[in-house]
């Protein structure tokens, strides 16, 4: 399977809207096992963990540009993991989709 870095690269997802791709991509993610919803979690306390013990020692203006750019690493490295693991769902959560707009 390919990494995404935006669902908007995503093949099956290119013919929908933003607001349209974020839905499905949310019905997507709610059909994720319990051991990959464990997964990503784990994941995500990984990316947050060090930057904190990091951050909590800093103060003044390093303290606000420290949590700038640690936000912004952790949305651009976990919004591919996400899409990764959503991937296999997309084609149902797709399907759901069309049905429910209708």
């Amino acid at each position: 399977m390919t990494i995404y870095l935006s669902s908007n690269k995503i093949p099956a997802l290119q013919a929908f809207s933003l607001h349209q791709r974020q839905a499905i991509l949310a019905l997507a993610q709610a059909k994720l096992t319990v051991p990959e919803k464990f997964i990503l979690n784990m994941i995500k306390l990984s990316l947050l963990i060090p930057p904190f013990f990091f951050i909590a020692n800093l103060q003044g203006f390093a303290l606000a540009a420290s949590v700038v750019i640690v936000l912004i690493a952790y949305f651009l490295l976990l919004r591919p993991v996400m899409l990764f693991f959503a991937q296999k769902y997309l084609a149902n959560a797709i399907e759901q989709y069309k049905k429910s707009e209708l």
